[in-house]
């Protein structure tokens, strides 16, 4: 099952009404995907079609469609657990390759999640850092391994002067 349709039943399970142009406003598909999924999953049980009035129709998810969402939900932060983790080792390992204790770790770019897991391991395994500005990086600086994805991420650098 492709994210877009848990993202789907998600909407569903938290709207007790809502409207299939605003499913596919708040998912981020079409109009007629929107329509396609509502069929496979009400053929395959996992929600259920309550016509109401004129047009309106109440779409619920039935206890099969939320287990399975739940599931899925309990999937996502098993990966995503495991992920972290495999991190949190990469950084250890850096850490541990090139630098001793005593040392401070200078930590350059966005101060976002991957950062906050940086800080944390730093701080669990005993290493002095600071965080620099752009301005602040000197000559005799030395980018170490890791930067996570994009230009924009954060990097750890060494002082060899």
């Amino acid at each position: 099952m492709e994210l877009y349709e848990i993202n789907m039943l998600e909407v569903i399970q938290k709207h007790e009404y809502i409207s299939q142009r605003d499913i596919s406003s708040e998912v981020g598909i079409s109009l007629g995907m929107v329509n396609l999924l509502i069929k496979k999953f009400a053929k395959t049980g996992l929600i259920k079609a309550e016509k109401l009035s004129g047009n309106k129709v109440k779409y619920i998810l039935t206890p099969s469609g939320f287990t399975f969402l739940s599931k899925k939900t309990v999937d996502y932060i098993s990966r995503s657990y495991k992920a972290v983790l495999k991190i949190q080792n990469h950084m250890i390992s850096v850490l541990e390759e090139n630098f001793e204790k005593n040392e401070i770790v200078y930590i350059y770019g966005m101060e976002d999640e991957v950062a906050e897991i940086l800080v944390d391991v730093l701080k669990h395994n005993g290493y002095k850092f600071q965080w620099l500005e752009e301005t602040e990086i000197k000559e005799g600086m030395k980018f170490v391994q890791w930067q996570d994805a994009g230009d924009d991420g954060i990097f750890i650098l060494k002082f060899l002067g």
